[in-house]
Formats: structure tokens, C-alpha cells, sequence
């Protein structure tokens, strides 16, 4: 197989256009046959040039298959997903400043209330602490939030 090195090498390296890759394919597909003919002692040896050139050209085929579904991934990355369309993102800003005007329209202690469970993260017996009313009070008030957002939102 030593004799064909040099012969496959200057084929793979102008299938590919770089002889650097070439080289290295070259060596894989030296190792593959190698291996081959280890563990198959009974292996005809009339054709390892053919073998050879075929090893080779598979392994350029993989890299490419290999590559290419690569750069279909990339493709897929660089189309924007249809949350990004300029109707859907308008629809949601107008949407996100409804939430808001319903937000600033509630009770005082109600909004209070909501704000602190739902953009402070505070949990309903810290929120009852906060305010010094009962938990039960701040079950109150959330279900109200909720339900008055509800209303402005299905209202749009």
C-alpha cells in the first residue's frame, strides 16, 4: 500500500483542493486498510490499489456528508423563528402594555400586592409581612389582580 500513497494523495488532493486534508484522509484511509488487512490475514492482496482509492474517496465522501449537515444546522440558526416577525412582536408589545395599563389601574394594595408576588418574587406569607396584613388578605388581593387582568387582556 506505500507504493499508492503518494498516488491517492495527489487524486484526494485534487478532488479537494487542499493538500493539507488530503494528506490527512490519505492517512485515514492508510490506517483503515491497515487494519483491515491485520485482522483479515486471508484478504486478497491483488487489489489494494483499487481499495485504497476507494477508502479514500469514501472518507472524503463522510467529511462532506459530515459537513454539510453542519452547515444545514448553521442555515437553520440563521432563519429567524416566527416569534421574531414584526406583526408577531408588534402584537405582543401592544399585548405586554395592555398587561401594564391593567397593572397600573388596579387598587393600590391590590397592585402592591401583585407586584411583589409577581416581578419581586415574593412568596404570599413574606408579601403579608411586607404590607402587615394576613396571608389570607394576599390570597385576596392576587385573585383579584388576576382576575381584573384577565378581563382587560380578553377584552383587547
Amino acid at each position: 500500500m506505500e507504493r499508492y500513497y503518494a498516488e491517492v494523495l495527489n487524486y484526494i488532493s485534487r478532488s479537494i483542493g487542499c493538500r493539507e486534508k488530503a494528506q490527512n484522509i490519505v492517512q485515514e484511509a492508510y490506517l483503515r486498510l491497515l487494519n483491515h488487512t491485520t485482522k483479515n490475514p486471508d484478504h486478497n492482496s491483488t487489489q489494494h490499489r483499487a481499495l485504497f482509492f476507494t477508502t479514500a474517496k469514501n472518507i472524503v465522501i463522510d467529511h462532506y456528508r459530515k459537513n454539510q449537515k453542519i452547515s444545514n444546522d448553521e442555515e437553520q440558526e440563521l432563519i429567524a423563528p416566527v416569534d421574531y416577525e414584526p406583526e408577531k412582536k408588534l402584537a405582543a408589545q401592544q399585548q405586554l402594555d395592555l398587561l401594564y395599563k391593567s397593572i397600573e389601574q388596579l387598587p393600590q394594595k391590590t397592585k402592591q400586592a401583585f407586584v411583589l408576588y409577581k416581578f419581586k418574587n415574593l412568596s404570599q406569607p413574606q408579601i403579608a409581612v411586607q404590607m402587615n396584613i394576613s396571608v389570607s388578605m394576599v390570597e385576596k388581593h392576587l385573585a383579584t389582580a388576576m382576575m381584573l387582568c384577565r378581563k382587560a387582556m380578553n377584552r383587547k
